[in-house]
């Protein structure tokens, strides 16, 4: 076996956050590895970033709640610590028992942004397993996928023996099943084994003709049907949080209170692949809080989800919360973003009480048209008298998020958020920021069909905004990483050689801006011959995708109406309180959506 240890011990002090590798965190867990099923759970990105990952937190602690399985986890290093062990010979290594992920069972990993591809492939190249799944041994671990780019996971499906479609909560624990039941077997016999779980994806079977995947093995499922946990109260959310030795980006105890959205935003790929919403029970968001806290000792507890000032309970839920957990443990309490009402206000107020940091809403467009469009159901009245109640609740920080391109938008659109933004500043706020993200249209969304504006556009569009810098601090996505970013959303399996080409490169860390390059990413898509341009182009209704074998939930026909529905300015009000409008996942999945009264 090779000496990591020894290895840490000469080159930590010349890495930068050398913390980031020694594990034995607080609340990590160690087990004897003798007759254990061995399984790392990877996120492909810095270790600051993978610690806040929730998804991964859930399936370590549902793992390592089996006798039988050890799960570790492990992070892509930063670049100087690449580069040491490209030098030394040192494979990627689990954080808990320093063990290369090639002499383990099976690796598991996050697929939850485009742009991480090509971190994917460092870290199968770091760990010396064969990137491409049809080139490993019997003595390479399995390479299972899973997160919200299973969607369409098809860029990158070639790399994986498996993808998990859904929820992971179920499904990890019948993997683990099958891997122990299998172990000694061949990796044939293990991949049959692991197709017949629910909502798993064998690219392996399928291959893609034109732009459309088809099966080339009989018991192939199409299409492959998203895994929905139809209640999440049935696995209690981690309450022994692994405690990172260097900060994270969320550093912070968090429980879920709530899965999934059915506002309906029509550019959100969240809130489509993530339906119905199911609410934990607020005695139970209780009752682990205080677990959490005592096993932690952070002093700012999150409620997670989508949306959580939707969360039917979060009235009563955050009062008790503050009078019975949080004031006497001196925690303060969080919300991921503030709803544009009064109630909202009032809400944030309450968390906040005379510590007023800041405040984010989420207009996305400043043009009620527009927001028709996107079926954002809130006027710019409602966004106006939100902000005059929170000045004078002695809010004085105010952070807005836009979003440029969208379907229909036009040069009045952009000029109604500089109006926007000057508004608001004239109300009396000392400090107003907008953040001004680029629209990308994402598979399984009613944008899908929609075009996305080329570079000069994006650029056209960000120098109009430009000119709301007098009123407020605009920090706009950078339009090149947005042009990627869509160009992988919505390819197939021909993209695997570009995202190859451009990591033998020298490229990772692409969401990173200190290590984006545009030029590299266009020099593979000209060596491989590939014009990236054409996929910015919107689908037809009847055109083939990569994605139409993936079932996440929504039917295309939903999509398809409510894209027509966008184009004539008409708004889908959310099914929790209204009716049904057929999208599918109720009909097909048996499931709805959980909604908790606080008793």
């Amino acid at each position: 076996m090779v000496n990591i240890n020894s290895f840490l011990n000469k080159v930590l002090p010349f890495v930068s956050k050398p913390a980031r590798y020694i594990g034995e965190e607080y609340n990590s867990v160690l087990k004897d590895p003798e007759e254990k099923l061995r399984i790392a759970l990877v996120f492909p990105d810095v270790y600051e970033i993978g610690m806040s990952n929730y998804g991964l937190e859930i399936l370590y602690h549902i793992l390592n709640s089996l006798d039988f399985v050890w799960a570790e986890r492990a992070y892509l290093p930063w670049p100087d610590m690449i580069e040491k062990m490209k030098k030394y010979g040192i494979p990627l290594f689990t954080l808990e028992s320093k063990t290369p992920l090639n002499e383990l069972d099976a690796v598991g990993i996050s697929l939850e942004y485009e742009l991480s591809y090509t971190n994917v492939v460092e870290v199968l190249k770091l760990s010396n397993i064969p990137v491409r799944a049809g080139e490993r041994g019997e003595a390479d671990p399995v390479i299972i996928g899973g997160g919200p780019l299973s969607a369409n996971p098809e860029p990158i499906s070639q790399v994986f023996d498996a993808i998990l479609v859904g929820d992971g909560e179920e499904a990890i624990i019948e993997i683990a099943e099958i891997l122990k039941e299998t172990k000694g077997e061949t990796r044939k016999w293990k991949i049959k084994e692991l197709s017949k779980i629910k909502g798993m994806y064998i690219p392996a079977y399928y291959e893609q003709v034109g732009r459309k995947i088809i099966p080339v093995k009989s018991n192939a499922p199409v299409p492959v049907k998203r895994r929905v946990l139809e209640d999440i109260s049935k696995f209690p959310p981690p309450v022994k949080k692994i405690l990172p030795h260097i900060e994270s980006v969320h550093d912070r105890a968090v429980i879920e209170v709530m899965r999934g959205c059915t506002r309906g935003c029509r550019y959100c790929h969240a809130g489509m692949i993530y339906r119905p919403v199911r609410e934990r029970d607020p005695k139970e968001v209780i009752k682990y809080a205080k677990e959490l806290i005592d096993n932690t000792g952070y002093e700012e507890l999150s409620l997670l989800s989508l949306s959580t000032m939707d969360y039917t309970s979060i009235n009563k839920l955050s009062e008790v919360l503050i009078n019975e957990v949080l004031k006497e443990r001196m925690v303060a309490l969080s919300l991921p973003s503030t709803r544009v009402d009064s109630f909202g206000i009032e809400i944030a107020s309450r968390i906040a009480g005379i510590r007023k940091t800041g405040l984010t809403f989420a207009p996305e467009t400043a043009s009620q048209s527009l927001r028709n469009v996107i079926n954002k159901t809130i006027s710019n009245e409602n966004i106006y008298k939100t902000a005059e109640t929170a000045l004078k609740a002695g809010w004085r920080r105010i952070k807005l998020y836009f979003m440029i391109g969208l379907p229909t938008e036009t040069e009045d659109d952009l000029y109604s958020i500089l109006d926007m933004i000057k508004k608001i500043k004239k109300m009396g706020f000392r400090d107003v920021r907008a953040s001004v993200s680029i629209f990308v249209p994402k598979p399984h969304t009613p944008f899908q069909f929609a075009d996305q504006i080329n570079l000069d556009e994006a650029y056209e569009k960000t120098r109009i905004l430009a000119k709301g810098k007098r009123f407020a601090r605009i920090d706009v996505h950078n339009p090149k990483k947005s042009f990627i970013e869509g160009v992988l959303s919505r390819s197939g399996r021909e993209m695997l050689d570009v995202i190859l080409k451009v990591n033998e490169f020298g490229q990772i860390y692409d969401e990173w801006s200190e290590f984006f390059s545009f030029d590299k990413w266009l020099k593979a898509f000209e060596t491989v011959g590939i014009d990236p341009v054409k996929y910015l182009k919107g689908v037809s209704f009847e055109d083939d995708t990569p994605w139409d074998h993936i079932w996440a939930g929504i039917d295309k026909e939903f999509l398809i109406k409510e894209y027509k529905k966008a184009l004539l300015q008409e708004i889908t009000p959310d099914c929790r309180w209204s009716r049904c409008y057929l999208c599918g996942i109720c009909i097909k999945e048996k499931v709805r959506n959980v909604l908790k009264e606080f008793k």
